[in-house]
C-alpha cells in the first residue's frame, strides 16, 4: 500500500512494475479505478511508457469486443475497469473468468474508497475482497492513496490482508499556497469575488462547488463577465451536451481559464502546471479537501489555494452525510418484500418502498456485495434472510464524518499554519515548522482573508441571481408501471411549462422559501419576474393561455392562491379557483419516486365542472417530481380545456451530489 502526496509519482510504481513484469513474460495488470475522468488520464499516461492501456467501462460498449480479443492474444498490457465491472454478468462469464488464471498484477488505485471509513467509500470497492480470494497467492497487488489517514490505512490492511507492506511519505506540498475566508459570505460577494480573482490569476485552474446546481450557476455568471469557463459535472454531457474529455482537453492546453467543477474531476486528473484550486463552498473532510487541492502545483513552483464559504455549506454537508448509509427501515422495507417473493425488479421494489431510484441502487448494492441479495435473471432475491448490514459500523462512520466536518470548520477558523493543521488532521507527523508560505504564516492583515468585492459588481451579481435562466417543466408521457388505476401513456400530456427559479437559489429562492416558511404574501417583484418570464416563453405558442387556477394547499393556503390572483391581474387574465382536494395526502415532497409520487396524488384532487374551454396557466408553488400538475392536468384536459400549461414558482427542495 502506496500513501503519498498527490503528484507525488504513485501512477509511476506501478507503470514501472507492469514494464518489469511484461518483460518477463507475466499477463496484463488488471487496474481497478474509481472514475471515468481518472481512467483517461491514466490510458494516456501508460501509452508514453510504451504500454498499451484499454479500459472497459459503461461508454465504450462497442470497443467491448475488441478489446476481448485483444486480451485473449495477450495484446493489452494494462486493462483499467472500475469496480462496478466486477459486478457485470458478461464481464465476469466472459472476460474474468479466464482472465484471472493469467492476470500478471491487480492494482487498487484510490485504495481509501475499499474503506468505509475513507473520505470517498464506495460500495463497490468491497467486491475487490471477493476478486481477491478467487486469485492467485502469490500474485502482486498494489494499492495507492494520497488521502488515507491512520484510521483508513489500519482498516484497508485488515481488508487486504495481514501480510501488507505499508509505504508512507510526507503529504505535505510546498508549492500551495493557502488561504481561507474565516466568515461565510453571501453568495453575490463570492461571485464578484471569483470574477475579480480570475481577473488577476495568472495560468488556468479549478473552482469546485458541493453541487451540479452550483457549478452551472458559477459557470454561468463568470461567463457573463467574459470569463472562458466552463461547467463540469458527472451528468454534464447528458444536461449540456458538452463532452467531458474535451473539457478535460480544454483545461489542461489552458484553453479555458478554469472548470467549474464538482467532485466528478477530482482523482487522477493531472495537469502539472495548474495555477489554482479555489472553492466555492467547503467540502466534508478536511480530508477531501486535500485531495482536491492536491490537483494544483505539481510541476510549478507557486499554485494558489483558496477556500470561500457560504451559509449553505452546513446544510449541503449534512445532507450529504445522511444521506451516506441507506436507514435501517428501507433496507428492512426491502427484504421484506423480497421475502414475500421470487424475485423484484427495482421498479417493482419502488412500490413497496418509499426512496429514490439512486437510493435503492445504493441498497440493493449494499446487499449485494454483503451477500444477502443477488442480482438473477429478472431482478433481486434474497438469499439470506438471516442477515442485515452492519448497522453499528454505519453508525460509527456517521458519527466520524460529522467529527471530520467539524474539523474541516475548525480549519477555516484557524489562526495557525494551514499546512501544519492539513497534515495532522491526515495523520502526518513530517511537518515540523510552519509551512511559511500559507495565509496565516505570512500574517497579512487585511489580504485575501479580509478582503471585499468591488460594490457594483456585487450588485451585478446579485442581478444574475435573480435572473437566472428559465427552468422547463418537462410533460409526463408515461404512469408508472404498476399503480393499481391507470397504465401506460398518458391520453393527454401537459404543454412543456416553466420554473421560475431552483428552490435553493440565493436569489429568487432565498425570497420563495420565506414566504413558503411563513405562508406569507410575496413581493411584486416576484410578479413582475413571474409575468416577464411567462410573457417570454409564451411568444413561442399559437395559443397561449387565457385564463388561471392554482394548485390548492391545505397546509398554506394563503401564500400561493395570493401569488396566483396577483399574477394573473398583472398578466390581465381571468383568475378561476377551478380545483379542489378531495382528500389529504402526505406532502408530495416526502414521495421518493415515481411511483410513490403518482400514486400521492392520484384521486386526491377534483375539478369544477363549469370551466373554460380555452388553455390554461396551472400555478404550483414546487416543482419536485412533476406528478401534481400531470394529475390536474389530466383532470383539466377531460374537463374539456384545450391546453395546460405549468408554472412553479420554484423547482426541487431536494439536494443533489455532483
Amino acid at each position: 500500500m502506496v500513501v503519498q502526496r498527490t503528484g507525488w509519482g504513485k501512477s509511476l510504481v506501478y507503470f514501472l512494475a507492469t514494464r518489469l513484469l511484461r518483460d518477463q513474460g507475466e499477463g496484463p495488470t488488471v487496474l481497478i479505478s474509481p472514475l471515468l475522468s481518472l481512467m483517461r488520464n491514466q490510458v494516456q499516461a501508460a501509452n508514453t511508457f510504451g504500454l498499451r492501456a484499454v479500459t472497459v467501462n459503461s461508454t465504450n460498449a462497442d470497443e467491448h469486443a475488441e478489446i476481448e480479443a485483444q486480451l485473449d492474444r495477450d495484446e493489452i498490457d494494462i486493462l483499467l475497469i472500475s469496480p462496478e465491472r466486477l459486478a457485470n454478468d458478461h464481464f465476469q462469464s466472459q472476460v474474468w473468468s479466464s482472465l484471472r488464471h493469467t492476470v500478471g498484477m491487480l492494482v487498487v488505485d484510490e485504495v481509501h474508497c475499499i474503506s468505509d471509513w475513507g473520505h470517498d467509500f464506495r460500495p463497490n470497492y468491497r467486491r475487490i475482497m471477493a476478486t481477491l480470494d478467487a486469485l492467485p497467492r502469490q500474485l502482486p497487488i498494489i494499492g495507492t492513496t494520497a488521502t488515507a489517514n491512520s484510521r483508513v490505512i489500519e482498516d484497508v490492511s485488515d481488508i487486504l490482508g495481514s501480510n501488507i507492506t505499508i509505504l508512507r511519505g510526507s503529504l505535505t506540498r510546498q508549492s500551495l499556497s493557502l488561504y481561507a475566508f474565516p466568515t461565510a459570505l453571501s453568495a453575490a460577494d463570492r461571485l464578484a469575488l471569483l470574477a475579480e480573482m480570475l481577473r488577476k490569476m495568472q495560468g488556468s485552474g479549478i473552482i469546485y462547488c458541493m453541487t451540479t446546481h452550483d457549478c452551472q450557476l458559477v459557470a454561468g455568471w463568470l461567463q457573463s463577465q467574459g470569463l472562458k469557463v466552463n461547467a463540469y459535472y458527472a451528468d454534464v454531457e447528458s444536461e449540456e451536451g458538452a463532452d467531458r474529455v474535451k473539457l478535460e482537453q480544454q483545461l489542461l492546453n489552458n484553453e479555458l481559464k478554469a472548470l467549474v467543477a464538482s467532485v466528478a474531476l477530482g482523482m487522477g486528473f493531472d495537469k502539472p502546471d495548474l495555477h489554482f484550486v479555489i472553492h466555492y463552498q467547503y467540502p466534508g473532510s478536511i480530508i477531501s479537501y486535500y485531495q482536491q487541492i492536491g490537483r494544483a502545483g505539481r510541476g510549478i513552483d507557486h499554485a494558489q489555494i483558496i477556500l470561500m464559504h457560504g451559509q449553505e455549506d452546513v446544510e449541503i454537508q449534512r445532507y450529504f452525510i445522511d444521506s451516506a448509509f441507506p436507514k435501517p427501515e428501507h433496507i428492512a422495507q426491502t427484504l421484506d418484500a423480497l421475502a414475500q417473493a421470487d424475485r423484484l425488479t427495482m421498479n417493482e421494489l419502488n412500490r413497496y418502498v418509499n426512496v429514490r431510484r439512486s437510493t435503492m441502487e445504493k441498497i440493493l448494492t449494499h446487499l449485494e456485495v454483503d451477500k444477502i441479495v443477488e442480482k438473477a435473471e429478472r431482478g433481486y432475491r434474497l438469499i439470506a434472510p438471516d442477515r442485515t448490514p452492519d448497522y453499528e459500523r454505519w453508525n460509527r462512520v456517521t458519527a466520524q464524518r460529522y467529527r471530520e466536518l467539524e474539523q474541516i470548520q475548525a480549519y477555516i477558523r484557524h489562526d495557525g499554519c494551514l499546512m501544519q493543521f492539513i497534515a495532522a488532521a491526515l495523520d502526518d507527523d513530517s511537518a515540523q515548522a510552519p509551512c511559511g508560505r500559507c495565509q496565516n504564516c505570512l500574517n497579512k492583515q487585511g489580504g485575501m482573508r479580509n478582503r471585499l468585492p468591488a460594490p457594483e459588481l456585487v450588485e451585478a451579481a446579485s442581478a444574475y441571481l435573480r435572473q437566472g435562466k428559465p427552468i422547463p417543466i418537462e410533460p409526463r408521457a408515461m404512469w408508472p408501471s404498476g399503480l393499481p388505476s391507470v397504465k401506460g401513456k398518458l391520453k393527454s400530456t401537459n404543454w412543456q411549462g416553466v420554473a421560475l427559479c431552483e428552490y435553493y437559489d440565493h436569489g429568487w429562492g432565498d425570497v420563495i422559501r420565506a414566504a413558503r416558511q411563513s405562508d406569507s404574501s410575496l413581493p411584486d417583484a416576484v410578479i413582475k419576474a413571474s409575468a416577464a418570464l411567462l410573457r417570454a416563453d409564451w411568444r413561442s405558442l399559437d395559443t397561449p393561455p387565457t385564463w388561471v387556477t392554482v394548485v390548492p394547499s391545505l397546509r398554506r393556503p394563503r401564500m400561493l392562491p395570493d401569488f396566483a390572483r396577483r399574477l394573473a391581474d398583472h398578466l390581465g387574465l381571468p383568475f378561476h379557483a377551478a380545483i379542489h382536494k378531495v382528500t389529504e395526502r402526505p406532502e408530495q415532497r416526502t414521495m421518493q419516486n415515481s411511483y410513490q409520487q403518482a400514486n400521492n396524488v392520484i384521486e386526491a384532487f377534483g375539478v369544477d365542472n363549469d370551466l373554460p374551454a380555452d388553455p390554461v396557466l396551472l400555478i404550483d408553488d414546487l416543482l419536485d417530481s412533476g406528478w401534481t400538475l400531470t394529475v390536474i392536468g389530466v383532470l383539466l384536459r377531460k374537463m374539456g380545456c384545450a391546453g395546460v400549461y405549468p408554472f412553479a414558482l420554484a423547482k426541487g427542495i431536494g439536494r443533489g451530489d455532483g
